[in-house]
């Protein structure tokens, strides 16, 4: 393997400012410690420069050896506060396990079977965070399969919990208790089963080990996931107070606790599926979200707001009546986040959803559909649709709807005989029924009822959840997104 030369003492030094790690931390270490998110089985990210960091004593002197760089180890200077940090070059994508050696005095550290891939970091809420097993009477499709088969791909597939902690406005140093675990059945059952399934679809497509580091709290909100200054932005001093009295999990607290300590562990993307706890946050949770990318990514070293962000529209569920439209309405947030965050992409979920769950068992396409729009987007693979089909246009003619659709460049289905399920239609009288529909072309779908002669407007998937799920997709069976052609809010 071709041996890489270490950095100039200089860019150790400027990472120091960089990272800005103790500024705000307390009860450091007060000897040689290495952060839980920096272990034995760990994935460095491929091509690029990575940090090996921790604390010591104070001026105390580190030295840090890896086995592919040639030469004699780095060696640095905790600062004054104990903190120290060593920027490695990583090379290409490698299966063959690799070793670093961490020295300060008489104290080492050896971290061993470390590969070389790609690191995504997912983060979100409960539907992140289930695990391949299931919960308690709530099953993961298709798990058993995966799970038994898991061994196959433990120096493919990596994964690294971060453990529940909170801290309000303090960025602590490390998320304590987590390791990196390989795939093997037992520690596969505990993965989170998004995130697995979507490192086996990409794995079975590209040549390099994945590394997924997974941060997630059931039932939270995306103020939690942000830094206060942040939230400021967007929701300005009064609402950031007012959130701050209303929410149990409050603001700001898991970027503290369950981010801030990794944010210096290079990753490629991002992954994130939440949206539960915000729903009828129908005009803020587009802004907050491309707020929260940009952070992230400008956490992450990215100020050119680029890493691949993908995220997971929320699932069909009853909420607070299966024919409410809260959760439509909140997908149109989610859906005008695409044009506000540069390089991401939603996968849609409008097919999986369970009226009495909110826990759809459907995890493998969940996180097959987050794979191919990194496949697609991220990887450069060709020859798959990978986006959701969206309405582009309507017309209204002789007492019918016409819509046309985009991502369905092989067509839309069902067939044309068949019906397409979850179309409602209204007249200028605002009452909507169940409509007739049919795709009549590649890219267009006939919409009609005999009970509204002159349509004004039509909805598709627009409740909270339909009785007969509604069955418009690609022919990638990817599903179609819900959406609207009125603006009637209070229109159910």
């Amino acid at each position: 393997m071709k041996k890489f030369t270490r950095f100039f003492a200089i860019a150790v030094s400027l990472l120091f400012v960089a990272f800005n790690l103790s500024a705000q931390t307390a009860e450091l270490p007060k000897s040689l410690e290495i952060p839980s998110a920096i272990g034995d089985n760990m994935v460095l990210q491929q091509n690029s420069t990575v940090n090996i960091w921790g604390y010591a004593k104070p001026k105390a002197k580190v030295s840090v050896a890896c086995d592919w760089i040639a030469g004699k180890p780095v060696s640095v200077k905790a600062d004054a506060e104990g903190v120290w940090i060593v920027p490695v070059a990583v090379p290409a994508a490698s299966f063959d396990p690799h070793t670093v050696t961490i020295k300060c005095g008489k104290e080492v550290v050896t971290l061993s079977n470390i590969l070389f891939g790609e690191v995504w970091l997912c983060s979100g809420q409960s539907n992140m965070e289930m695990p391949m097993k299931g919960f308690g009477r709530q099953p993961v499709e298709q798990s058993l399969e995966y799970i038994m088969e898991s061994g196959k791909f433990k120096n493919k597939i990596r994964m690294f919990t971060v453990t529940r902690n909170r801290s309000f406005e303090k960025d602590e140093w490390d998320c304590k208790g987590g390791e990196w675990q390989c795939a093997t059945p037992k520690a596969t059952a505990d993965m989170s089963a998004t995130t697995y399934f979507f490192a086996r679809n990409i794995i079975d497509n590209v040549d390099f080990p994945i590394g997924i580091i997974t941060s997630n709290w059931g039932g939270t909100r995306i103020e939690s996931w942000m830094p206060k200054q942040a939230l400021i932005e967007v929701l300005a001093e009064d609402g950031y107070e007012a959130a701050q009295k209303k929410h149990s999990i409050k603001p700001t607290e898991l970027y503290c606790a369950m981010l801030a300590p990794i944010r210096q562990f290079n990753a490629k993307g991002f992954l994130w599926y939440q949206g539960c706890s915000n729903l009828g946050d129908v005009t803020t949770y587009d802004k907050l979200q491309a707020r929260m990318v940009k952070q992230w990514r400008e956490d992450w070293g990215d100020k050119e707001n680029a890493m691949p962000f993908y995220y997971v529209m929320i699932a069909p569920y009853i909420y607070k009546g299966s024919d409410e439209i809260a959760y439509p309405l909140f997908v149109e947030n989610q859906v005008r986040a695409l044009s506000k965050i540069p390089n991401c992409g939603m996968a849609a979920t409008t097919d999986i959803g369970e009226e009495r769950c909110i826990h759809p068992a459907q995890k493998f396409e969940v996180g097959q559909r987050l794979a191919a729009l990194a496949l697609a987007q991220t990887y450069g693979q060709q020859g798959f649709e990978h986006k959701a089909p969206q309405m582009a246009a309507y017309e209204i003619k002789d007492g019918k709807v016409t819509v046309y659709f985009t991502n369905a460049s092989m067509g839309l289905y069902p067939w044309y005989d068949q019906p397409v399920v979850g179309f409602e239609i209204a007249g200028a009288d605002k009452k909507f029924y169940p409509a007739e529909a049919r795709t009549v072309a590649n890219d267009r779908v006939s919409v009609w009822s005999s009970q509204v002669k002159e349509p004004v407007a039509i909805r598709y998937a627009f409740r909270n959840y339909m009785k007969q799920t509604p069955n418009l997709k690609n022919m990638y069976n990817i599903p179609a997104v819900p959406f609207r052609t009125d603006d009637w809010n209070d229109v159910r």
